[in-house]
């Protein structure tokens, strides 16, 4: 299992057939949205809604108006205007975006985005005295700019104004520019807060034109909004779902010159562009020009509407993305290396080299997090300074514990999950120190693993190629409005064969008597945790496969477990939850399956007296250990007892990570079962007996 646990909800027919039936929508699809709780007809008919009148008036944005009319001013006056970007691609397609539009009024603006390796993130005094310098008096700043107090301040004083732009969270007082533009400003009315940084520059455009031009704009800008908010990780809801799905059409009907052609070195199919592959195929090569230090790469691509230009600097990209993968590679076998050499079991990764290229430390860290389940926090070392990026786990804000090390640390920023930060390397083990001892005292709220899921499926007709194919109305999916995920349980594991050079597997399941070809990405037979003839769960996003002018569902696999060991991860889940006091549900069926009767409790409770001595190890051979002589107590049901004991006071059991501890207890008079809040909760209330 790559998940500790899947959470999902019991399929209910009657439920769902209503929900169909109220909305006009396929089974499949009312499936959906009725486990997302969107059931009713109005609320169905306004998620699926993609109608351009769903985006709102720039003007309720606060400050909108004020930049609108000085932006406007300067184009009026042709006064010398520099757009001030970041390094990502919403920073580059928001510069994209703001430079096009300029130069359609007949303006040459100045575009100025730092270098990620000697500048760093954000306004730099520096660059605004080049840009002064070079006679720009007005600078719109683009995914960037709202705490940049004192650069404001600095660029007043060489004449320049400045529109700030910006879609990050504003922790403090905001600039004294002309007009600060953010949708997460504490007083900003505007309604959509996940506008990504071209998202808000779309906007101000919207705002200076007026609303009569929308269409015009939609049609000429929208494909780099798109690309920027799906790069950006944005939520895929209310105006960035219309926002982004009028950007896939422009993509594949009539994408500009230097989109044509990435699309072209990603060997993407134009004409069924879809959101997955702007996220893994179109963003990581627009990022790497940042990640490696030319930026402007990406923007000359982006600006060009010459396709000879356009070819080569794909051509650039792809190389240099292909160069930032080779040393992500060395880096993640540099720290693995370092992991093992100092012992390494839990708890956060904090490290620091002289020879990290610090451009690629957010995605090395991002794939620790991935493989550890802990915060990530990796720094180059330049002189007498490391600066680096952090990865966080769900349950631990990440920013907070960073801001607990403030002390120690020359500067940090970012939020929950993602930070970036700069340490001096003389107080770099004291601020490692500090870290640790808060997320120590700050541990996750949540310790397991969890795959959201949708549903587990019971119909095979919801499987069927009409139903699979009616999911595309779901799109475009992304945070927020994440692709189906759907459970099968109890399916038998009939094929496994390598594709893909042994990277990856193609599966077939069969269940009710049918045979479902699956895809599992990343997945070899040694690590699948699963042999031919085995009963097995799968949690899949059901696809339509076309292949050699045949269209047939695809299982795409998101994780398998042995129809055992899910439950397992599920039984362990619930009662720790439940014993923590955390509101918590069992589904029926995994109640039934996991819930012994006092026969159960008896056997175990012998079965313990025969060992003797505390056991501990591994908690599938503790429990396997247990019970192999007794055969009607399956390994699920023993672990539930052994909680009950623990919850009674008849034995003490604890667990760290996967590792079971039991210390049986002298029992001197009858306990009765049915106090057990465990045991209470999982029979509802059925009277099972003392022991």
């Amino acid at each position: 299992m790559k998940w500790d646990v899947w959470n999902y909800v019991e399929y209910d027919s009657a439920a769902v057939s209503a929900c169909a039936r109220a909305s006009g929508c396929s089974l499949l699809m009312a499936a959906v949205l009725w486990s997302r709780g969107i059931s009713s007809k109005e609320a169905i008919a306004d998620f699926l809604s993609l109608d351009r009148a769903k985006l709102h008036d720039p003007m309720l944005m606060a400050d909108m108006q004020a930049g609108a009319k000085r932006i406007a001013e300067a184009i009026a006056n042709r006064e010398q205007i520099a757009i001030y970007g970041d390094y990502d691609v919403d920073g580059i397609t928001a510069s994209a975006l703001l430079a096009d539009y300029l130069k359609s009024h007949g303006l040459s603006p100045s575009v100025y985005i730092p270098d990620r390796l000697g500048e760093g993130y954000g306004l730099n005094l520096a660059a605004l005295k080049s840009l002064a310098d070079a006679g720009v008096t007005l600078i719109i700043t683009v995914d960037c700019g709202v705490t940049s107090v004192e650069e404001v301040l600095y660029a007043k004083t060489l004449g320049i104004d400045m529109v700030i732009t910006d879609h990050h969270q504003c922790p403090g007082a905001l600039p004294d520019a002309v007009a600060v533009i953010d949708p997460k400003r504490p007083d900003c009315p505007y309604p959509e807060k996940e506008l990504s940084g071209v998202g808000v520059a779309f906007k101000l455009v919207c705002a200076i034109e007026g609303a009569e031009k929308l269409d015009i704009l939609l049609d000429r800008y929208a494909d780099l909004v798109a690309a920027g908010t799906v790069a950006d990780v944005m939520g895929l809801t209310g105006e960035n779902r219309v926002l982004v799905t009028e950007g896939l059409e422009c993509l594949r009907r009539a994408p500009r010159a230097g989109l044509k052609r990435l699309m072209e070195e990603a060997s993407l199919e134009q004409k069924t562009l879809n959101v997955t592959n702007i996220g893994f195929s179109l963003a990581p090569r627009l990022n790497a020009a940042g990640r490696m230090g030319n930026a402007a790469l990406a923007f000359s691509l982006l600006d060009t509407n010459m396709p000879e230009e356009a070819e080569a600097l794909a051509g650039e990209l792809s190389e240099l993305n292909q160069k930032r993968q080779e040393i992500e590679a060395g880096i993640l076998e540099d720290v693995l290396a370092m992991l093992e050499n100092e012992g390494y079991t839990t708890g956060p990764i904090v490290l620091a080299s002289e020879t990290w290229h610090k451009g690629v430390l957010g995605v090395v860290a991002a794939r620790l997090l991935e493989r550890y389940r802990e915060p990530v926090l990796l720094l180059c070392v330049e002189g007498e300074f490391g600066r680096g990026s952090c990865r966080g786990v769900d349950g631990f804000d990440l920013f907070s514990g960073l801001e607990a090390c403030a002390s120690y640390l020359d500067t940090f920023g970012g939020h929950a999950q993602a930070a970036g930060l700069t340490v001096s390397m003389a107080q770099f083990p004291g601020f490692k120190e500090a870290f640790l001892s808060y997320y120590a005292a700050h541990p996750p709220e949540t310790e397991s693993f969890a795959l959201m899921a949708d549903f587990s499926v019971t119909d095979p007709a919801l499987l069927s190629l009409d139903q699979v194919k009616s999911l595309d109305r779901l799109e475009p999916c992304g945070r927020g409005n994440p692709s189906p995920v759907l459970v099968l349980e109890g399916a038998s594991l009939v094929k496994v064969q390598s594709i893909g050079n042994g990277k990856h597997l193609k599966l077939q399941v069969e269940k009710w008597g049918q045979m479902f070809d699956c895809i599992f990405f990343g997945m070899t037979p040694d690590t699948l945790g699963a042999a031919t003839g085995d009963l097995v769960d799968i949690a899949f996003t059901p696809q339509c496969n076309h292949f050699r002018g045949k269209t047939t569902v695809q299982l795409l696999m998101r994780d398998l477990a042995l129809s055992e060991r899910r439950l397992m991860g599920r039984a362990r889940q619930f009662c720790k939850d439940l014993l923590d006091g955390a509101n918590t549900t069992i589904a029926t069926r995994e109640a039934r399956l996991m819930h012994p009767d006092r026969t159960h409790f008896v056997s175990l409770w012998r079965q313990l007296e025969r060992v003797k001595e505390n056991l501990s190890g591994q908690v599938d051979h503790v429990l396997s250990t247990l019970t192999a002589a007794l055969p009607t107590l399956s390994p699920v049901r023993a672990y539930v007892c052994l909680r009950v004991f623990d919850e009674l006071g008849l034995a003490t059991v604890s667990e760290e990570a996967d590792i079971l501890y039991i210390t049986r207890g002298e029992q001197e008079q009858k306990v009765d079962l049915n106090t057990s809040q465990i045991l209470r909760t999982l029979q509802g209330g059925l009277d099972i007996g003392t022991v």
